[in-house]
């Protein structure tokens, strides 16, 4: 909730030059209303926007790689606990994932603003994976297991990350997650700029 909130206050803070010209404009005597070039120089700003952000639990196993002449170790050795050539490695984990939009392809030509409607129209981009991290700390191998001649390294650690991450996409419904981001972000962008633009019907749509 206090993560939700400080995202709204930097929002609100970013639109503040954007409500003040919005709203000069609109009270001009000769009617003309809003810029539209303004409007997406503040949007622009706001660069990512993390609408949702997603906590999951995840324990991988992992079979390290043998190389040369240890690639295919002998399975009579392993049957009986004898291990040569494999090394295997098991963890668990927290990852985090953040979803939203990237607004740097966002532009003067995705904000419409028709004077005489009194309506302002932006199209922004549908939401992404903004980021995908492992918290460290929770970070625990609860098996590991090193071959003989085949022991285990630090690229097989960073080879369990990467696929400890795929593993994660595959089990979380990511076109759900996706859907949700855009919802959020369609009515933060709304109400940001319903400030910035007082008096104005604001439609916003995904594109």
């Amino acid at each position: 909730m206090k993560k939700i909130l400080a995202i709204i206050i930097a929002l609100v803070i970013g639109f503040a030059g954007g409500f003040i010209v919005c709203k000069y404009l609109n009270e001009k005597p000769d009617g003309k209303v809003i810029d539209s070039t303004i409007l997406s120089e503040e949007v622009i700003e706001i660069s990512e926007l993390s609408t949702i952000q997603d906590t999951y639990e995840n324990q991988v196993p992992y079979q390290g790689e043998a190389k040369g002449f240890f690639k295919k170790p002998e399975s009579f050795l392993n049957e009986h606990g004898i291990h040569i050539f494999d090394k295997e490695l098991e963890v668990k984990y927290k990852g985090i994932l953040k979803f939203g939009l990237d607004m740097s392809n966002f532009s003067e030509d995705d904000i419409v603003v028709d004077v005489d409607k009194k309506t302002v129209t932006a199209t922004i981009p549908k939401s992404k994976i903004l980021s995908h991290e492992i918290n460290e700390d929770s970070w625990e191998i609860i098996d590991e297991r090193n071959g003989l001649f085949n022991p285990l390294t630090p690229k097989d650690d960073s080879d369990l990350r990467k696929y400890a991450k795929e593993q994660a996409l595959e089990k979380i419904d990511i076109d759900a997650k996706l859907a949700e981001a855009d919802e959020k972000a369609v009515e933060q962008i709304t109400k940001l700029l319903e400030m910035a633009c007082p008096g104005m019907e604001v439609i916003v749509t995904t594109k």
